[in-house]
């Protein structure tokens, strides 16, 4: 039988702990970037697939970065030391690619240089490892590899459908874009920081202007848009109004997506796990808004007559401050949907026994699931950092918010909105 389970190269040397932690802790700067790059950039691209690929890819990210952040402590890489820049060369170069001024150069960024070579720096470590002794790492490598190579061909073909309708300028911008990022990586010596490093000037760099979140909510073509829920949709009073309601609902909460997605990216020096839970956040609600989507097409439903409600994200960008934001999500909302009834449970029920629509049961029954998540959230964020365990005082900031929104709102509502008392909780 063959030794050690069948690993080969079992007398190469590899690399030392140090050595091992430190490019690890490379590549997982470059995750950490891009999740802040995907999370800011998801607000201001306005191509509606574009925003659920990013929310994927932020959550996907952060699960790398994670993993990463705890082998290097493994490898006696302290977490204060493994959190910082490793090098102002690759800060250059994430920096650059979130400046990245259009969707076209936004991907062309990230699925041309940025991710291949972080890619490419990964299957490197695997082969210079010495494959017993680094064995843990080399196998969550492995396993990041099947996401990290997914995104890619995603990336890939989105970048393929839209160079396919650029023009020859915005072709040539694109791909004068993926120069000077190269040159960014190359005076890095790569994402790994081994290769010969070759001294770059950005004074003939593209001019382009500083990223900064957009004021109000994108939507491409196919879409109008309301900061007044429901406008220009009518339900009955009745089950089925109520479903359709529903439908609604979820189909809409790309908007709260988009709210977290500026909340992570705004907020400073908050613990890792802040950024790791609104990650799984910003993904959660886009794949909420996908069970809208996809229970309205099976219905036969144009999801591109009425207008798509942006409201959320509104709110956050002109109304709340980042704190108000997320307090007024998890506890003024998600923490209320599960009190029964009305709630989440009864949702789900109502899809099983009122309409018995199977589709649509199965995304309440999961849809409810993730709410529990959130609401942890809501309890770790808001009741336990900011009001240090005073549910009370989160109880009554939350509602505070429900007083602010309803004031803002107002501004807006002509009277499209349909009122359920039955929809507690609801966004």
């Amino acid at each position: 039988m063959h030794p050690f389970m069948g690993i080969t190269d079992w007398d190469r040397i590899g690399m030392s702990v140090e050595q091992s932690a430190k490019r690890l802790q490379r590549i997982a700067y470059v995750d950490r970037q891009s999740m802040r790059i995907e999370a800011g950039h998801m607000t201001a691209r306005p191509e509606y697939e574009v925003k659920g690929g990013l929310a994927r890819l932020i959550w996907q990210d952060a699960v790398h970065y994670d993993g990463l952040r705890s082998r290097c402590k493994q490898l006696r890489m302290s977490t204060v030391a493994f959190e910082r820049c490793p090098d102002p060369a690759l800060e250059a170069l994430m920096a650059r690619t979130l400046n990245s001024p259009s969707t076209l150069t936004l991907l062309t960024a990230q699925f041309e240089v940025v991710k291949p070579a972080q890619i490419a720096a990964i299957r490197q470590y695997i082969s210079l490892a010495q494959p017993i002794v680094d064995e843990p790492t080399i196998s969550m490598l492995r396993h990041q590899l099947i996401d990290r190579e997914d995104q890619c061909r995603w990336g890939v073909e989105a970048l393929t459908e839209y160079r396919s309708s650029a023009d020859e300028a915005e072709l040539l911008y694109a791909d004068r874009w993926a120069e000077e990022l190269r040159s960014l990586l190359a005076a890095a010596g790569g994402i790994e920081g081994q290769g010969e490093r070759i001294p770059v000037s950005e004074a003939s760099f593209l001019t382009v202007e500083p990223f900064s979140l957009p004021d109000s909510s994108t939507r491409d073509a196919r879409f109008s848009t309301a900061v007044a829920k429901h406008e220009g949709l009518q339900f009955p009073d009745s089950n089925e109004g109520r479903f359709q309601m529903m439908m609604y609902n979820r189909f809409f909460e790309m908007t709260a997506a988009e709210a977290i997605a500026y909340v992570h990216f705004s907020q400073d020096n908050r613990p890792w796990a802040f950024y790791y839970d609104t990650a799984r956040h910003i993904w959660d609600e886009v794949r909420h808004a996908w069970f809208g989507e996809a229970a309205l097409r099976l219905n036969g439903v144009d999801v591109y007559a009425a207008p798509n409600w942006i409201g959320w994200y509104d709110m956050t960008a002109k109304l709340f401050n980042t704190d108000e934001a997320y307090t007024h999500l998890t506890i003024a909302i998600e923490k209320a949907a599960m009190k029964y009834p009305p709630g989440k449970r009864e949702e789900w029920e109502f899809c099983r026994d009122a309409v018995r629509h199977p589709l649509m049961t199965t995304f309440q029954d999961f849809d409810w699931a993730d709410e529990v998540v959130h609401a942890g959230f809501g309890q770790r964020w808001i009741v336990e950092h900011m009001y240090d365990g005073n549910v009370g005082e989160a109880i009554a900031a939350g509602e505070r918010t429900m007083d602010m929104r309803a004031a803002f709102m107002a501004r807006y509502e002509n009277g499209s909105e349909t009122k359920h008392s039955s929809f507690a909780g609801e966004y």
